[in-house]
């Protein structure tokens, strides 16, 4: 039989024997493929890349964790700082769905400080339709829990966008130093110098975004989180330095969810100590240590009554969350203001049911347009 066969290839022309061949070819080759494709394989996500370890084997000082401020970030005691959140950038220009156009600045560029600017519909070529006057100055801090986020991240420039529009004021958006890397008090002078910085452009420039267009008589500053808390401190230090640069002075304040916290609860703040030593631990952290949880950088409500009486503005504004761990001392804070003496004028807004600072990161729910409605009334009132 197989002698049969072999005679019957060796009759067969030359193509015909190399079409068999390459068709016998074929066949092992789809033997040898079949099991990859039927036998059934178990995804996982990919890993991120591994630090490079010892040679020994044994874990190194970049595997090794030496703060962990999540979900923020993660320090190791290598000194590298990994962040979670607030790492994105969006480039300035005009916005279509307000008309908002901004623009980037450097104030120094030895330390990076930096600010982004926003200028409403018409306002390089108009005055504002509304009042035939200049428009109202704003600066702005941007949250984080001082070691995330910035002037450029989405959230601020789509928050930054809806106000400008809404309220009509040239607004600076501060781009300052962030912890760990810079501990406090970076980031309080950076915030200082960008908001002397403004006081002379709108003055006397040479921006003219500030010179031509921004009336320094009304010049508000602001802040969420974090930033609340350096709009406060600004206050405080404009009133202790006897002003702002030029003696431009500072309107009013608007503290969004403002961050401020103490070592003895207030109000119905929790009483959980795991959650309040953990508070203390990350001020800690933010700080280098320079700072107690009863400082008045942080907590305002260790300021005397007659320090407080000096904040430089005529009138500040305060906004809770109901479910904000930050709630009670920010309305622990407006009540302190109104009985120091002091007299400007203190307004608070409290939305029920909501986490801290909602508003950025759920720019169209109802309660986040309320909010904003009411922070840019409070700017564009005269």
């Amino acid at each position: 039989m197989v002698s049969k066969i072999k005679r019957q290839l060796a009759s067969l022309p030359l193509f015909a024997k190399a079409a068999l061949l390459l068709l016998i070819l074929l066949l092992l080759l789809a033997v040898i493929l079949l099991p990859i494709f039927l036998i059934p394989h178990h995804h996982r996500a990919e890993l991120p890349p591994a630090s490079p370890g010892n040679n020994n084997g044994s874990t190194g000082p970049d595997d090794v964790v030496a703060f962990d401020f999540s979900p923020f970030l993660v320090m190791y005691k290598s000194g590298r700082v990994h962040r979670m959140d607030g790492t994105d950038r969006v480039p300035a220009g005009v916005d279509e769905a307000t008309g908002v156009t901004s623009k980037d600045v450097v104030i120094d560029g030895k330390t990076g400080l930096a600010a982004r600017l926003y200028l409403p519909r018409g306002g390089g070529k108009e005055e504002d339709p509304v009042s035939g006057a200049l428009l109202p100055v704003l600066v702005f801090y941007h949250g984080g829990a001082f070691v995330i986020e910035s002037a450029f991240t989405p959230k601020y420039h789509v928050y930054l966008n809806s106000l400008v529009a809404k309220a009509g004021v040239v607004a600076v958006s501060v781009e300052y130093r962030l912890a760990p890397e810079h501990p406090l008090p970076a980031a309080y002078e950076d915030s200082w110098r960008a908001l002397n910085w403004v006081a002379k452009n709108a003055d006397a420039g040479p921006e003219p975004w500030l010179r031509d267009r921004g009336n320094l008589s009304r010049l508000f500053v602001a802040g969420d989180s974090a930033g609340a808390n350096i709009a406060h401190n600004m206050a405080m230090r404009a009133g202790n330095e006897g002003g702002l640069a030029g003696g431009a002075a500072i309107t009013g304040i608007l503290l969004l969810d403002p961050y401020f916290w103490g070592k003895k609860p207030v109000g119905a703040e929790t009483t959980d100590q795991a959650k309040r030593r953990q508070y203390e631990a990350t001020w800690s952290f933010i700080c280098d240590g320079k700072y107690g949880i009863d400082d008045p950088l942080i907590d305002p409500l260790a300021t005397p009554a007659s320090e407080l009486r000096k904040m430089a503005c005529a009138r500040v504004a305060v906004t809770v969350s109901g479910l904000d761990d930050f709630e009670e001392r920010g309305k622990a804070y407006a009540a302190a203001l109104r009985d120091s003496g002091w007299d400007g004028e203190v307004v608070q807004y409290e939305t029920a049911g909501e986490r801290h600072v909602y508003f950025l990161d759920a720019p169209k729910n109802p309660k986040s347009a309320k909010e904003l409605a009411f922070a840019a009334g409070y700017l564009s009132r005269e």
